[in-house]
């Protein structure tokens, strides 16, 4: 059996701002059960009817806005360096690589999850694990994609069952926090949708208070 090597406390809390390390690589769509990382592109939306006019290149957001906060203008990253706070998580997984070929593949393979059944037809997504190989559940991955906005929310109201989900302001975020099935580690899963962007947050043995919202900082 591999090691599994700790990183962090057992308690997930991923509701607040912040998180940054380094590398990424480019991600295809596939069915792996390992993270990965992509190139980006900038993409923006707008919270306003679910009906957008013909002349709209991406559908508009069903979140409803909140006039003077609500901004559904997102922009994916070009690397995973530009998704998280330079430093803010050295201590939570540091240690671990990022996007390890022997973890993600060469190339990288995205797995399959609730954003896959709403993701826009150009694929434009950043993909990005943060795990030692040697590890047997120490991990942590960030999934950020351009979704379709008229389908994003209603998908994961319906498709996150067991869910604390709730709606902020901004967008639409549902979390999971669960005992490891085969470890006595804990393991956390967070979702976030807003305009046309999704957001998804995995990770086992790793504490990361505040990380949700350093990501979203980075994106919108």
């Amino acid at each position: 059996m591999r090691r599994n090597t700790t990183i962090g406390a057992t308690a997930i809390a991923l509701a607040l701002p912040a998180l940054v390390l380094s590398g990424c690589a480019q991600a295809t769509s596939g069915t792996g059960a390992a993270p990965t990382g992509t190139t980006s592109a900038s993409t923006t939306g707008t919270s306003a009817s679910p009906t957008a006019p013909a002349s709209t290149p991406r559908p508009t957001s069903t979140i409803t806005p909140v006039p003077g906060v609500d901004d559904d203008a997102g922009r994916l990253p070009e690397s995973c360096e530009g998704l998280i706070t330079a430093g803010k998580w050295d201590t939570a997984f540091a240690d671990a690589p990022l996007n390890d070929p022997a973890v993600v593949g060469d190339p990288v393979q995205t797995p399959k999850d609730d954003l896959t059944p709403v993701l826009q037809p150009d694929g434009k997504q950043l993909y990005c694990v943060w795990r030692d190989p040697r590890a047997d559940t120490t991990f942590l991955s960030i999934r950020v994609a351009v979704v379709d906005s008229t389908k994003a929310y209603e998908h994961l109201k319906t498709a996150l069952s067991g869910y604390d989900c709730s709606l902020d302001g901004y967008g639409y975020r549902c979390q999971k926090v669960s005992q490891n099935s085969q470890y006595p580690v804990t393991d956390g899963d967070t979702y976030y949708t807003r305009g046309d962007v999704g957001i998804h947050v995995q990770q086992s043995n790793v504490t990361t208070s505040g990380l949700l919202d350093d990501v979203i900082a980075h994106v919108f």
